[in-house]
């Protein structure tokens, strides 16, 4: 057994589980489940590790120092959720089944519940277990009075310690506030907020990005680093400085702390200044920019991560700028295109050798994850429908 350690504890649920194996058959609902516990697996990527599997939801963790960004674990658990969401609703169009299982899929929900705080790591043969006050407590949260007091069933809860550990004071006032009370704990202060609405608003989205077929120039580059580590490095503006040859940049215009839609990162480079504005923003996947590439001709610039085996692939994909007159915005385009790939790849191989740097000096601390087989989900599963 590991000594104590500090981090965040995890546990991402599936609401409704029970109910749906009381009234669903069996081997259709095995199916289902697997599937939709691969897809919690699947999204809970580094700087998070699955600890174990509990038939019906995924517990993992992260260690202190892996975590630079609140913002990004925020927007993991929502980009999880979304695409449990979109799996749900795939599941029910393409089923032609009226067995009961099929048929009460649509019923089955999710919640998620983050901590901070000390617990020990105890591998076992397929796993490693997590132990101490601190774990018994984020497990005693998933039994709350949130769903009979506000109605909702598919949310995620933050205790105040992990708001205080992931900075994310000014984003957490926009969320409900509430007390839950156990015997063993006391009075414990959290604050949640209704992932519905977070699936609602994803919907709505018009989605902005360079497609293959616009692009001017495309540079990428492999990385062997976790893509959450990525990630947080094109969003934040010390590494985007790197990534825009050493120009200084600044966020303006966040929306309750986060950078997200119509946020700006302002470039001072030259003596000049260039507003880069977020038009679509889609966590831990991509996001693009909308900027004057010249005085009368706006571009487009899409950032794009991609998980790889051993690391990330990162892309930037610029489109043909548009404006007045257009034949003369397309000639600066071709000379943009011959000129500028060369610099965009050294920035982006600068941009490495930073991240490598800080991870060798511990600045970013890196997690192997563990190996999650089909037979772990399926024993999970079966232990769950044991019981």
């Amino acid at each position: 057994m590991s000594d104590s350690n500090k981090g965040f504890l995890f546990i991402a649920d599936i609401t409704g589980y029970t109910a749906f194996l009381n009234h669903s058959e069996l081997e259709h609902a095995r199916d289902s489940l697997g599937s939709l516990l691969d897809l919690l697996i699947e999204n809970t990527k580094l700087p998070l590790v699955v600890s174990r599997l509990e038939g019906d939801a995924v517990i993992s963790y992260s260690l202190e120092g892996t975590i630079k960004q609140g913002q990004t674990v925020v927007e993991m658990i929502e980009t999880t959720y979304v695409s449990f969401r979109k799996a749900i609703e795939l599941m029910v169009l393409n089923t032609n089944c009226t067995c009961n299982a099929c048929q009460n899929i649509q019923n089955l929900d999710l919640k998620f519940f983050v901590h901070y705080g000390i617990f020990m790591l105890q591998p076992l043969a397929s796993y490693t277990e997590l132990i101490g006050a601190d774990v018994n407590l984020i497990h005693k949260l998933a039994k709350n009075t949130i769903t009979e007091n506000f109605g909702s069933n598919a949310y995620v809860v933050y205790t105040k310690a992990a708001v205080e550990a992931l900075k994310i004071e000014e984003l957490a006032e926009e969320m409900t506030a509430h007390t839950e009370k156990y015997e063993q704990f006391g009075e414990v202060d959290i604050v949640f907020m209704d992932m519905h609405a977070v699936w609602e608003s994803e919907k709505a989205k018009i989605r902005v990005f360079v497609k293959p077929e616009d692009a001017l120039l495309y540079v990428e580059r492999e990385y062997p680093i976790p893509l959450g580590i990525v990630w947080d490095a094109i969003t934040r503006p010390e590494y985007k400085e790197i990534l825009a040859g050493d120009a200084e940049i600044v966020v303006k215009e966040k929306t309750n702390g986060r950078v997200s839609n119509d946020s700006v990162f302002q470039c001072v480079h030259g003596g000049g200044v260039l507003r880069l504005t977020i038009v679509d923003w889609q966590p831990l996947n991509q996001y693009t920019e909308e900027y004057f590439r010249y005085k009368n001709a706006k571009g487009l610039l899409t950032y794009r991560v991609e998980q790889i085996e051993g690391g990330t692939k990162l892309s930037l994909t610029f489109n043909k700028a548009v404006g007045k007159p257009q034949f003369v915005v397309n000639s600066k385009d071709k000379v943009f295109a011959k000129t500028a790939v060369a610099a965009f790849e050294k920035n982006l191989e600068n941009l490495e050798i930073q991240l490598e740097k800080e991870i060798s000096g511990n600045q970013f601390i890196t997690m192997k994850p563990i190996e999650i087989s089909k037979e772990l989900i399926s024993e999970a599963i079966e232990d769950s429908l044991a019981n």
